[in-house]
Order: structure tokens, then C-alpha cells, then sequence
């Protein structure tokens, strides 16, 4: 019994001795794979560093270390250059070095790609005038501008019909239909656009119906603030409203005018409003709809123009919107499809979030004015019939269809009942009128059984007038 222990105890001391031998390290502990590195200068400096295509985290002048041996790809990306490639070989235990002199991004001559002039229609009597409203120019960095009338150019089809001076003011003659051209030129690119008027010589008693349509879906500060549904919503308003015939002489719109993404900026939105409602009266009736991104900020509640900033000033609020409107005569319908998520103005650093407490309803808001307008001399609160998209605390939603395009929900829903399928489902007297009270009711319920909540306002409550007709 003792020889077998014996045996077994030298036995496990060769063993022992086997394991820590220097033959025997590379059993008990891998080799650790060789690396090099890699020193990126640039011209200038702060350049974001990509290896393979993922940003490091890191901008130049920096060194990679630690790097696999094997080829590798460097992008380098700073505002305002040319991005960088460079394929590399990184060898072991050395450090590859990259001095780059970035290259500027060329600047591209910006030029002129047309212009729009509103109104597009007038409808004067003879030895009556009217000056042409707005010129607005477009670019081809996506900018735009607003042209003053004596740089323009000017002529009449028909001057016998309608005459037209250089400072835009055109002047009926005797009845007809004569064609306005407006040219406009910047260096050596001439654009126009034209103005149709109608010239009467007998009063016409009858109600004008004119829209102007506003979608800002692609906004100039930031991909990430975009919205796909706006222009495809003006496009459907704009052909459930042209199918529209009012009263016994069936009398559809004289114009429905529009702005989308980035010609929709502060200044032409408020200008459009003021040019295609130029030629209102009285017996008129004015529709205004918009698509997009509504905010508030310190009980101030925001349309959110393309050309929105983090300032306040860049937006338009209620009251601003509530001005332009009370200088036309006649009833104004408001359609809003807009809610506070992702417009907040003003969360500049260092501010914080705005409370849910501190925000007024851009919808209530616009409802509020303009059912208090009758303590404005210019207008009561019987010439606005109102159609919000949803409350304060709300959001308003977009929907992304297995088909077809993205659509705003309270749009959508507007325009299914007052007939962009063919059919008036919120017709429900069968009257071949579609009533704001049978408008409201129809959105309500049908955004409601789509299973989101958004409730839907409206003002006055209960109207019986036409906002629909066929």
C-alpha cells in the first residue's frame, strides 16, 4: 500500500512541474492577437473619424489604436468638405499615418426656377382696378423670396379687354377674359407666371367661393422634424373642394390656390392669405386649411411655417393669423389639421420642457379668437365656422397605409365624408349638403372607431351651414 503512494505522489509532481515549465505557457495562457494603429491628421481639424463605416466617436486629430490587422476604410466628414475615403492596411505593431488637406464643397450658382403670382384670378367690373398681390420667387437651393410689383414686367392678351401698368395694378376696360402675364428676370433667366381676369360690365350678386390650401410637410430646420402626410392632404382638399357646386346656379370655386413644404413659408402664407382673398365681399365665403405642425409656447399658440426657427417670431400665432383673416369680408371657413408634438419654439439650451399645464390648446386657441371676434369691430363671431384637428393635450396623427399615400387622420376623415370617394357619408339628411355640424359629427365618429383618440372641435357648435355642396 505504500509503493502505490509512492508512485502516485511522483506522479503528480512531474505533472505539476510539466504545467509550469516555460514549454508549457502558450497551453495555459492564448496568444494575444498583434494590432497597429492609426494617426489621422486633417486640414482642418474636427473631422468625425468612420472606421468601416461606423463613426468612432472621435474627430481629428486623433490616433485609433488597437486596430485589427487587416484593410480598413476611413471616412472623414466635416461641414463644409468634400467627405473623405481612404482604403488603408493597418501592420502589426506599427502605426499608419493619414495627413489629409480637406477639400471645400463647392458652392453651386444658386438661379431663379419660377414664380407665383397671387391672385391667380380676378373677377373686376368695368372701370374697376386691382393690384396684383404678391410675386414670389423660387430658387434652385429650395429658397425663395418675394419680388417687389416694379421689378416685374407686365401685359395684358386682350387690352381692349383689361390694361395693366408697371406697377402691377391691372384696370377692366369692357367685359371679356383677358390674360395678365407677369415676367420676372434675375441675370439672364426670365420666368413667368399669368393672372386671369374676368371683366363684367352688370353687378353679379352671386357668392364668390375661393381656398387657399397650405401644407408644410418638409420643414428647412431638419429632417427630423419633417412630416410626410401635409402635401398629400392638400392635394385631397383641393380635389374634394373642386368637385363642390353651390346653390341653383351650381357655382363651384372660383380658384383654389396652394402652398407646399418649402414655398410655405411665414411671409407667403400670410401674403397668400391677404392676395387670394383680395377680391372678397360681403356675400363671399373664404376658405382657409392647414396642414402641419402646430405648437405653444408661454399661452401662445403657433402655425409652424417651413421657414420655422427657434424663435417664436419665425412662426405664426393665433393672433397674427386671426389679423390677416379679420381684414377679409365675408365667412371664413377654417379647416386645422396641426397639434403641439414636435413644435415647441424657443427649447433653445438651457431652457426646459414646457410644461403640460403651461400649454394652451392651439386648436381651443383658434376657436377662442375667433369666437370672441365679436368684440373686433371688423368681424363677429358669425363669419367663422371652425374645424380643429383634435385638443390640447392631443397629438394629431399621420397614417402610413399597406397602400397609397400617408394621409393626416382628421383630413382624411374630412375629405371621406364631403366626397373624395364619390360619396357624401356625412351627408346625413340627404340634402346634398354637407352642414360644419354634419361635418364635425362624421370626423368625430370616424376617428373615433379608427381606434385613436383625437377628439375633434368645432365652432359655433351645432351649424347648420354649408361647407360642402354637390
Amino acid at each position: 500500500m505504500l509503493r502505490k503512494y509512492k508512485y502516485l505522489l511522483l506522479f503528480l509532481f512531474i505533472t505539476f512541474v510539466l504545467l509550469i515549465t516555460p514549454g508549457c505557457m502558450e497551453y495555459l495562457y492564448p496568444t494575444i492577437p498583434a494590432t497597429g494603429s492609426i494617426n489621422i491628421l486633417t486640414n482642418p481639424s474636427g473631422a468625425k473619424i468612420y472606421l468601416d463605416g461606423t463613426y468612432t466617436g472621435h474627430i481629428t486629430p486623433y490616433t485609433l489604436t488597437k486596430i485589427s490587422i487587416e484593410t480598413h476604410i476611413i471616412k472623414l466628414t466635416l461641414s463644409g468638405y468634400i467627405d473623405y475615403f481612404k482604403i488603408i492596411e493597418v501592420k502589426a505593431n506599427q502605426t499608419t499615418i493619414l495627413n489629409i488637406n480637406l477639400t471645400p464643397t463647392p458652392i453651386l450658382p444658386t438661379f431663379l426656377t419660377g414664380i407665383t403670382v397671387l391672385p391667380s384670378t380676378m373677377n373686376l367690373m368695368v372701370g374697376e382696378s386691382q393690384t396684383i398681390g404678391s410675386v414670389t420667387a423660387y430658387y434652385s437651393d429650395s429658397s425663395s423670396a418675394n419680388v417687389a410689383l416694379i421689378n416685374c414686367n407686365y401685359s395684358s392678351s386682350n387690352t381692349s379687354c383689361a390694361t395693366v401698368n408697371s406697377s402691377g395694378t391691372i384696370t377692366a376696360v369692357a367685359d371679356g377674359i383677358v390674360t395678365i402675364t407677369v415676367f420676372y428676370s434675375e441675370g439672364r433667366i426670365t420666368r413667368t407666371d399669368i393672372v386671369e381676369v374676368t371683366v363684367s360690365s352688370v353687378a353679379q350678386n352671386e357668392t364668390v367661393y375661393r381656398a387657399f390650401l397650405v401644407g408644410v410637410g418638409d420643414y428647412i430646420f431638419g429632417d427630423e422634424n419633417d412630416l410626410s402626410a401635409p402635401p398629400y392632404d392638400v392635394d385631397r382638399m383641393a380635389y374634394t373642394l373642386s368637385k363642390c357646386s353651390f346653390g341653383p346656379s351650381n357655382t363651384p370655386f372660383s380658384g383654389i390656390w396652394h402652398l407646399k413644404d418649402h414655398s410655405a413659408t411665414k411671409s407667403a402664407i400670410l401674403q397668400g392669405i391677404a392676395s387670394v382673398f383680395s377680391g372678397a365681399d360681403n356675400n363671399d365665403i373664404s376658405y382657409f386649411y392647414f396642414s402641419g405642425h402646430g405648437a405653444s409656447l408661454e399661452n401662445i399658440s403657433y402655425l409652424c411655417p417651413a421657414d420655422l426657427t427657434l424663435s417664436a417670431d419665425s412662426a405664426i400665432s393665433v393672433n397674427e393669423l386671426e389679423n390677416v383673416l379679420s381684414a377679409i369680408p365675408g365667412t371664413k371657413v377654417v379647416f386645422i389639421d396641426a397639434c403641439n408634438s414636435g413644435g415647441f419654439i424657443g427649447k433653445g439650451k438651457g431652457e426646459t420642457k414646457i410644461s403640460k399645464e403651461e400649454l394652451e390648446s392651439f386648436n381651443d386657441d383658434i376657436i377662442n379668437v375667433f369666437s370672441q371676434a365679436q368684440s373686433k369691430a371688423l368681424l363677429t363671431s358669425n363669419q367663422y365656422k371652425v374645424l380643429t384637428s383634435c385638443h390640447y393635450y392631443q397629438e394629431c396623427y399621420e397614417i402610413y397605409p399597406f397602400e397609397g399615400e400617408p394621409f393626416g387622420l382628421f383630413t382624411m376623415a374630412l375629405c371621406t365624408g364631403c366626397g373624395y370617394y364619390g360619396n357624401y357619408p356625412a351627408d346625413t339628411n340627404s340634402d346634398n349638403k354637407v352642414s360644419l355640424n354634419e361635418a364635425y359629427l362624421y370626423v368625430k365618429d370616424w376617428v373615433f372607431y379608427y381606434g385613436i383618440t383625437q377628439d375633434v372641435q368645432v365652432h359655433p357648435n351645432s351649424s347648420t351651414f354649408t361647407i360642402v355642396e354637390y
